[in-house]
C-alpha cells in the first residue's frame, strides 16, 4: 500500500512531497516496522519500495524484511527540485569553493542542510513514529550524490536520529571536502558507503573518507564499489545490498 501527503517545510512557501510504502505483511518485530527515509524521493522512492515489496516476501533468502519506505522530495517542478537540492543537502559554511568543472553551472542557494535536517528530524520523523506501526530504534537514512553528502552530515551532526546511514556516491568533493571538518563529531553509527566503479574521483574520495573514519564508526562501516556502474546506474545496482546491510 502506498500513501502520499504534503508537509510544510521550515521556511514559508516551502513544501515537501512525502510518499510512503507500507508492506502488506506484518512486521517481523512486535515493536513494528523498520523505516527507511529516502532522499530524492521523486527519483528513488519507487526503486526503494520495489526492493522491499519484492524481496521481503522471501526474506529468509534475501535478508530484506518488511519495512516502511518514506520518499522525500520538494513539492515542485523537477527543475526547481534539482536546484533546491544544493540548498537542502549542503552544510553551512563561512565560504564556498567550487571545482573548475562547476564554474559554468548555477547551483542557486546552498548551505541549508541544518534547516532541512531539523525539519526531517523534528517534524517529519515524529509524524511517522506517531502515526504508523514502526520501530523507534530501527530508522535508516538513505541518500545519493548530494543526498549522500547530507546523509554523512546528518550522521556527524545528529547521529542519534537514525541507527543506520546509507550514503551512495556521496558528494564528498563539495566545498573543498568541507565534510571532513565534521569528522570529530562522529559517534558510534552504522554506515554503508557505496560508489560505482566508473565514478572516477568519487571512488577515490569515498575510499579516502572511509579510511579516515573514527574507529567507533569504522567497525560498523561497509564500503562497496559496484563493478561497471556509473553515477546514474549505481542506485538501482546497490539498493538491495545497502538495504540488506541495514537489516543485518
Amino acid at each position: 500500500m502506498t500513501e502520499e501527503w504534503t508537509l510544510s517545510g521550515k521556511e514559508p512557501g516551502v513544501n515537501y512531497r512525502v510518499q510512503l510504502f507500507i508492506p502488506d505483511q506484518p512486521p517481523q518485530s512486535e515493536d513494528g516496522y523498520p523505516v527507511i527515509y529516502m532522499l530524492d524521493g521523486n527519483a528513488y522512492f519507487g526503486f526503494g519500495a520495489d526492493v522491499i515489496r519484492n524481496q521481503s516476501h522471501n526474506m529468509l533468502k534475501t535478508g530484506v524484511d518488511p519495512a516502511i519506505v518514506v520518499g522525500i522530495a520538494l513539492d515542485a517542478e523537477e527543475t526547481v527540485i534539482r536546484e533546491r537540492r544544493f540548498y537542502d543537502f549542503t552544510p553551512p559554511a563561512s565560504a564556498y569553493e567550487f571545482p573548475d568543472r562547476m564554474k559554468w553551472k548555477t547551483t542557486g542557494k546552498h548551505g541549508g542542510a541544518d534547516i532541512f535536517l531539523d525539519w526531517l528530524i523534528d517534524e517529519l520523523q515524529p509524524r511517522i513514529l506517531e502515526n504508523y506501526n514502526v520501530q523507534h530504534e530501527k530508522q535508516c537514512l538513505y541518500g545519493h550524490s548530494l543526498g549522500g553528502l547530507f546523509t554523512l552530515y546528518s550522521m556527524f551532526k545528529r547521529p542519534e536520529a537514525f541507527q543506520c546511514y546509507l550514503a551512495i556516491s556521496p558528494s564528498i568533493w563539495w566545498n573543498d571536502k568541507h565534510i571532513y571538518s565534521f569528522l570529530n563529531k562522529a559517534k558510534d553509527s552504522k554506515l554503508f558507503i557505496g560508489v560505482g566503479e566508473k565514478e572516477g574521483f568519487m571512488v577515490e574520495d569515498a575510499l579516502a573518507l572511509y579510511h579516515r573514519l573514527p574507529s567507533s564508526i569504522d567497525e560498523k562501516t561497509a564500503y562497496y564499489v559496484a563493478d561497471d556502474e556509473n553515477h546514474a546506474s549505481v542506485v538501482p545496482a546497490t539498493l538491495s545490498r545497502a538495504f540488506r546491510y541495514f537489516f543485518s
